[in-house]
């Protein structure tokens, strides 16, 4: 697979350059073995600390994780976007899904299936990423009155209601097939802000990194179709060493 050629930052030389404050400590994992939580939580917490939107756009609510983070690191307010539904595999199986040993300890309302029993119990397995699931991560936290939560398809949505340059920043992290992530960037950039962040998830040139994740293929793919356009629209386009993250400023 064809990869863009772009520039490389670390968190560190990023700050310095714009004049933030010490970003966290890089995690230590490899970049194979990288936890899109746990490993870039931190660098997006930072992101959102020291860039203080007042309006932030997410493209994949899931249960609400990276909602959470933009909630607690600043006082935005968060449009985030999600199918109600939930996403297929290429053969029509769940994308998100896990095994509930407890059904008192998830939501309401929750899209399940079960399998019978085995020597660990029930086989009851919710879809994580549909239903009473989406979102349920900042509504536990009693965030939920700072959240617009929109129910569509991504390539759907109507954004005629939005003026130019309403958002400050935005987070493309939904379907991660490239024609969902170009729709979702090509409906991003008017609503960007002049300088505004948007930040891509899921981006990693490493070459293994790529081989082993469809996910980050999805993302590359499309990133290296838009890449003319991006490279006229942002002052900074960059991938932030070590992580899963595009980060780009806009002129």
């Amino acid at each position: 697979m064809n990869q863009p050629d772009l520039p490389v930052l670390s968190l560190h030389d990023l700050g310095r350059e714009r004049g933030w404050p010490a970003p966290p400590r890089p995690s230590h994992a490899t970049l194979t073995q990288w936890n899109g939580e746990k490993d870039d939580g931190p660098t997006l917490q930072y992101l959102y600390g020291v860039f203080a939107p007042r309006r932030h756009l997410e493209f994949g609510t899931w249960q609400g994780f990276g909602t959470c983070q933009c909630l607690e690191a600043c006082a935005a307010t968060v449009w985030t976007i999600n199918l109600p539904d939930g996403e297929n595999k290429p053969d029509g199986s769940w994308a998100y899904g896990h095994r509930v040993s407890d059904e008192g300890s998830t939501p309401p309302g929750a899209v399940s299936v079960n399998f019978g029993a085995d020597a660990d119990g029930p086989r009851t397995y919710h879809r994580t990423d549909a239903a009473s699931y989406i979102g349920r991560l900042y509504r536990e936290k009693g965030l939920g009155h700072r959240v617009c939560q929109i129910y569509c398809d991504s390539r759907a949505w109507d954004t005629s209601a939005y003026p130019a340059g309403f958002f400050d920043s935005v987070m493309i992290d939904g379907g991660h097939q490239a024609e969902v992530v170009l729709s979702d960037t090509r409906k991003a950039l008017p609503l960007l802000r002049s300088g505004g962040l948007m930040l891509w998830h899921d981006y990693c040139p490493h070459p293994e990194v790529i081989a082993g994740s469809p996910a980050v293929q999805g993302v590359t793919s499309a990133i290296t179709t838009l890449l003319p356009e991006l490279r006229t629209g942002f002052s900074t386009l960059a991938w932030i060493n070590p992580s899963h993250i595009l980060l780009g400023l806009k002129i």
